[in-house]
């Protein structure tokens, strides 16, 4: 490896950890799995006070269940999607929150 294949891969293991994805974890099950376990992540640390404690409580379990390999395994695709579905429900909330913040200030 060169310094810029190792440039490049200390920024991609920087964003993974960012994004709450252990690098070892990429190519072990779907994509849905990978985008579900970013948008967890996010939610939670972005906009984690716009969830309902039930919202907040899938996410945290569904985060929990990606950290270890049985239990990783055993994810289907449904539980994906209503983690993904948790995530546009904050961001539409989020959204809002900010247009009504900046009608009130003019």
């Amino acid at each position: 490896m060169n310094f810029k294949d190792i440039q490049h891969r200390k920024q991609t293991d920087a964003w993974f950890a960012k994004n709450g994805v252990n690098v070892a974890h990429v190519y072990a099950g779907t994509a849905e799995l990978f985008q579900a376990t970013k948008l967890a992540t996010i939610t939670l640390k972005d906009w984690g006070s716009l969830l309902e404690q039930s919202q907040a409580q899938t996410l945290n379990k569904f985060l929990m269940a990606t950290r270890v390999v049985s239990k990783r395994n055993n994810i289907t695709q449904g539980q994906c999607f209503r983690v993904m579905n948790i995530a546009k429900q904050a961001q539409r909330k989020s959204a809002k929150f900010n247009r009504h913040q900046i009608k009130a200030t003019k």
